[in-house]
């Protein structure tokens, strides 16, 4: 083998590579915010999130892929440690479908419908009419798919330049010697998971085995142990992405790691016994791509049978090894999920949501003041208040480090919104602490509003509630009717604390209330104002996003909108 075939072995093996990650990438890029739903919906039971990380890791390429947003996800807590578990079960084995693809590499035949479906002969096609899609079409989808298929064509070509570059291998005596080591069970299982190891990625190993295959002179005794090996290897990218994470990110890696080790517990010495007693005939033939694509889809089918049903085991064998673990801060929203826009913006807004429950409940604290003390409740309030400003820098921080990077206009807008959104729920924390603040005051003075006054902070209150409540469901799920309830809310809140200033103003020229408890009655009709105001603003933004219009027409056309629908209330 000459330096030549070296070289064009290595650049096969680049190009093979780049393609995967481009391919996975774009699919990530494309189905971004289906995978949310998937991930995070659909694994109510063991056997819908195994079915869901199956057809998840089909779509995108990649059981690292699927795995490290699994982890992600219980790290950030929008999903379980046992919802993960067979996720990661149906991730493991759905990553086998990329050898079958490679395995076309290796049909041969004469006939021309034999010839279409050789990649030597489609390739090309599928290249060319990727980049059409990818330089010319001015859709973001279709941009994606062009993408998609850009990174299959350098796949294939890949694994083509590898494969010619390999050819004449078997006549070698160091390919000889190579694998006549791999033929012991245990180098071959050591070689299988150092080659995932550096590749980080079980599909990319196996594409490798397959070249290999194809230039002759590799037997099943080599490739049933590497396969094992490469299986448990794969887990080392996972393994990595999980440092510095929470402990229950960290069991999920640690999950993934056994279920990758056990399989191999139980699969190496039935093959070696069999392997001893003779009962594997087909041993010493001549591996091909089909066949270690077939050994590569039966090994993992048959752990997943075997894991599945021990979900709940595996998880238990998670909380074991890190029990004894000190307690650590959490890490509120993962970096790693910013190679793919929509799914991090869906873990932004599934950390607000927690928040906006947590800035309602704030306010029912604060409300509860106007009729009763407790001092306790300032505290809490205080300590919400802080929480949203720690939330909006860490969230503004996260999504300007993620504007820089590509995404779609949908995607553009949905990060907009989240800064908005983040801000306004920054500022209605901070008018409930000042509210608490302000009837600390008026505790500590011994200051007492009037029986009136009582009534309309309460007045207020139960509108403001219903407002809070109508947002957080706005915000889970944006619809038209609940924007409208928002806003004629507001309306009534405005009109009804209008009317409390100026009936208050009327009885301090009277000389029936003091200056002081004035001024910090109209501070608190204030604060409700600005509040209803902020949840206004959300609603005008869902109703825009709701009728699909942005920019500088937005304003005017949401405005037109209102006045219709409260001129056909109104008859």
């Amino acid at each position: 083998m000459s330096i030549i075939n070296i070289l064009s072995c290595l650049g096969g093996i680049a190009l093979f590579l780049f393609g995967m990650t481009y391919m996975s990438d774009s699919l990530k890029k494309l189905a971004g915010s289906q995978m949310k739903n998937f991930l995070t919906r659909m694994t109510s039971n063991p056997v819908k999130g195994f079915l869901v990380g199956l057809f998840v890791t089909m779509a995108i390429q990649s059981s690292t892929a699927t795995n490290v947003m699994a982890l992600s996800f219980v790290n950030s807590g929008m999903m379980s440690l046992l919802q993960s578990v067979p996720l990661m079960i149906g991730a493991n084995l759905g990553t086998t479908i990329t050898a079958w693809l490679i395995s076309l590499s290796s049909i041969d035949g004469a006939g021309i419908l034999i010839q279409l479906i050789k990649p030597s002969s489609f390739t090309p096609i599928l290249a060319f009419i990727g980049i059409i899609l990818f330089r010319f079409s001015k859709k973001d989808k279709k941009n994606s798919v062009g993408a998609i298929i850009i990174g299959f064509a350098i796949l294939m070509y890949g694994m083509s330049a590898m494969s010619s570059a390999m050819q004449g291998l078997s006549t070698t005596p160091a390919f000889q010697k190579l694998f006549g080591l791999m033929s012991n069970p245990i180098l071959g299982l050591i070689i299988g998971m150092a080659l995932a190891a550096i590749m980080q990625s079980s599909s990319a190993s196996v594409g490798v085995l397959q070249a290999l295959a194809l230039a002759g002179g590799i037997t099943y005794e080599s490739v049933i142990p590497m396969v094992i090996g490469i299986n448990i290897g794969q887990v080392v990218p996972v393994i990595i992405a999980s440092a510095g994470t929470s402990k229950n990110a960290r069991r999920a890696a640690i999950i993934d790691l056994y279920l990758n080790v056990s399989g191999a517990i139980v699969a190496m010495p039935v093959y070696m016994i069999l392997r001893a007693t003779g009962h594997l005939p087909f041993l010493y033939n001549m591996a091909v791509p089909v066949t270690i694509a077939i050994t590569h889809t039966g090994y993992k089918l048959l752990s997943s049978l075997v894991q599945l049903p021990l979900y709940r085991q595996f998880e238990r064998l998670g909380h074991l090894t890190f029990k004894d673990l000190p307690s650590e801060s959490e890490s509120l929203l993962d970096r790693r999920l910013m190679a793919t826009p929509s799914l991090a913006m869906a873990q932004c807004r599934g950390v607000l949501a927690g928040a906006v429950v947590t800035v309602n409940e704030s306010f029912d604290k604060a409300a509860s003041l106007f009729t009763l003390w407790n001092e306790s409740y300032t505290e809490e309030i205080h300590k919400t208040e802080q929480m949203t400003d720690t939330y909006q820098d860490e969230i503004d921080t996260y999504l300007a480090e993620m504007s820089v990077k590509g995404m779609t206009e949908a995607e553009g807008f949905e990060l907009t919104r989240l800064l908005q959104y983040t801000a306004q729920l920054e500022n209605i924390g901070d008018h409930i602490y000042h509210i608490a603040v302000t009837m600390d005051r008026i505790h500590e003075e011994g200051i007492n509003f009037s029986s009136e006054a009582v009534n309309a902070l309460t007045n207020l209150s139960n509108i403001m509630k219903r407002m809070l409540g109508l947002s957080a469901a706005g915000f889970a799920s944006p619809k038209e009717e609940t924007a409208f309830d928002i806003i004629f809310s507001e309306r009534d809140l405005v009109n009804a604390s209008d009317t409390y200033r100026e009936e208050y103003l009327t009885k301090l020229k009277k000389g029936i209330s003091t200056v002081t408890a004035g001024s910090l009655f109209t501070d608190i009709l204030q604060d409700f104002e600005r509040m209803s105001d902020h949840i206004s603003k959300q609603a005008r933004s869902i109703l825009a996003d709701l009728h699909d219009v942005r920019g500088l027409e937005a304003k005017k056309y949401v405005a037109d909108l209102i006045e219709t629908k409260a001129a056909a209330l109104q008859g």
